[in-house]
């Protein structure tokens, strides 16, 4: 009976190990390999940053002791303390201005019956494709002590005893990111305005409301959502923007610059940690009274039916918006069109520039091969590994919705509000000295950055997509006995296929021009455009930064009109997520 009992025992012990190796485990290693992934390079460096920000300044990169000395600095450094106000005056000061210029200017061409609106909304996201950074040294060109527009507007306004101050310091910084944050919220309004239900507008009207009474009481309120994440966008950007503070801001000091000096100058990455931490809290606080202020303000409307938005008609109000809108459009391109003029000359220090020649271009194939090549190489292989990757875990949080699905939400999310010198000094941190894994100096560290960072676009993209989506043929899939991994490369990528693409060319758009992150991870091998065109602008070479920059421009632009087109959309769709 014994040898009978131990039988059957051995009999269930093989037919459970068989079912074992029956089951289909391939959801579950899909879900681990990016929380493993997000783990390691996310999760970690995070923590080690943590770690390093409550110890002693130090060169080495060892673990020491408990300590508040680099904390104490924002408190007893002036240094520390300026860089600190000088963030909150300047991301705030943006944030705002953009809103005075962008909701108006969404405002006029979705509700001004106005003639080249397609042409608005396309020239319109032209200042989000050119670099920050490039930008900001065309502004010292053109507003400098001797630029041709300070030296113009100064003859004009001399008579009123008025005079334009230079470029530099917190009037250039704040300038320089308003005119190129600006369409976030001018493209995010003109969608708010353009998509709003009219019904309450149209029944407050008959009741007897003013025009100024149903905007302040109906309008905002129900685009306040939109205002309050165009808003956050801009923040984000803006105290996380290092190009153009290195560039105009002078000994006016931010918290990007500041970690950057800390690390370029004194290796210091405790004490660059502490700032980063900092930066960090500023940007989670700023969230947390966004979704505040947002949640407040929350309207629904009760009828499912939507009517079509009334278009003011007047021939004042054409003229005026379409004015506005222009003048605006002017003023942010000046840059793109300064710096294909100075691409073709020597240099620029008067009204004129001098020197024509072709040499910015020709010299581009021999001293900036390498260059070329690392951006390229970095952002495609970057942007493909951010599109399987953002395209999966959206498959799995928005289909699947398995346990840990916020986590793995809110872990793929985190980096999008982080600035790049974060991102970078948590990967140093992690990954450099005498750590286990050392990236240091190589291009798997540059692609991890650009994975953190950039995968939020293409996950985003596709959970919009998903949410619209039928799940009736992925279930029909399902019911024919195809396994998930098969029902999701059949079925469902050709279906969020457009949304994989927009993702994309958001992302490879951005990592051509990705110059935050790499300035403190790159090495002499790893050097890239956005890294050559700083170098040359620091050493004074504007001519050949431009014709770099040129080139990058063109190449950005191309990508998305050309994509773009294939998909019949417009030059702002590639710029929105979901």
């Amino acid at each position: 009976m014994k040898k009978v009992h131990s039988m059957e025992i051995n009999g269930q012990e093989k037919s459970a190990l068989k079912r074992f190796f029956q089951k289909d485990f391939s959801q579950t290693i899909v879900f681990l390999v990016p929380m493993a992934f997000l783990a390691v390079f996310l999760l970690y460096p995070l923590a080690t940053t943590l770690v390093r920000a409550f110890m002693a300044p130090a060169e080495d990169l060892a673990f020491h002791g408990f300590s508040l000395e680099s904390f104490k600095q924002f408190f007893t450094s002036n240094l520390y303390k300026k860089s600190l106000l000088n963030s909150f005056i300047v991301s705030l000061s943006v944030t705002l201005l953009c809103l005075i210029i962008g909701v108006p200017m969404g405002y006029c061409v979705a509700r001004v019956k106005m003639p080249c609106k397609s042409l608005i909304l396309s020239l319109g996201i032209l200042p989000i494709i050119m670099p920050s950074f490039v930008g900001a040294f065309t502004w010292v060109i053109l507003l400098g002590r001797n630029g041709i527009v300070r030296v113009a507007l100064n003859w004009l306004l001399s008579p009123f005893g008025v005079e334009v101050p230079p470029i530099y310091g917190m009037f250039g910084m704040i300038l320089c990111m308003t005119l190129t944050y600006y369409p976030f919220v001018f493209q995010l309004s003109y969608g708010a305005f353009a998509s709003a239900n009219s019904l309450l507008e149209e029944s407050a009207m008959l009741m007897g409301a003013s025009k100024r009474r149903i905007m302040r009481t109906i309008t905002f309120p129900l685009i306040m959502p939109s205002l309050g994440a165009a808003a956050l966008l801009v923040f984000v950007r803006a105290i996380g923007n290092f190009g153009i503070p290195a560039i105009i801001g002078g000994q006016n000091y931010v918290l990007p610059t500041l970690i950057y000096f800390e690390v370029n100058g004194y290796w210091n990455i405790n004490g660059a940690s502490s700032i980063a931490l900092v930066n960090v809290l500023i940007t989670g606080l700023v969230l947390y009274i966004q979704k505040y202020v947002v949640s407040r303000h929350e309207y629904e409307t009760i009828s499912a039916t939507h009517s079509e938005v009334k278009q003011h008609e007047g021939r004042g109000a054409k003229i005026a918006a379409t004015i506005y809108c222009f003048i605006i459009l002017i003023i942010s391109l000046l840059p793109q069109l300064a710096i294909i003029v100075m691409s073709f000359f020597e240099k620029w220090t008067g009204l004129l520039p001098e020197g024509f020649t072709l040499a910015n271009y020709t010299r581009i194939p021999k001293y900036s091969t390498k260059e070329l090549f690392n951006s390229f190489y970095l952002s495609i292989l970057a942007t493909v590994l951010c599109a399987v990757l953002g395209s999966i875990v959206a498959y799995i949080t928005e289909r699947k919705k398995p346990r840990g699905a916020a986590l793995l939400d809110l872990s793929v999310m985190a980096p999008f509000i982080l600035p790049g010198t974060v991102v970078s000094i948590a990967l140093l941190s992690a990954f450099s000295g005498s750590s286990v894994i050392r990236l240091t100096g190589t291009y798997t560290i540059i692609i991890i950055s650009y994975m953190i960072r950039r995968t939020p676009y293409v996950y985003r993209s596709v959970c919009a997509s998903l949410t619209q989506l039928n799940p009736s043929l992925e279930e029909a899939s399902t019911i024919a006995g195809a396994t998930w991994f098969y029902t999701f490369r059949k079925v469902s990528v050709p279906l969020i296929m457009p949304a994989i693409i927009s993702g994309s060319i958001l992302t490879l758009t951005t990592l051509l021009q990705e110059l935050s992150t790499t300035i403190l991870l790159y090495s002499g091998r790893t050097r890239t455009v956005p890294i050559q065109i700083y170098s040359a602008v620091q050493d004074g070479k504007l001519g050949q930064a431009s014709a770099l920059s040129v080139v990058l421009l063109v190449v950005v632009f191309i990508i998305v009109f050309s994509t773009n087109r294939k998909q019949g959309k417009g030059m702002s769709a590639a710029f929105k997520m979901g």
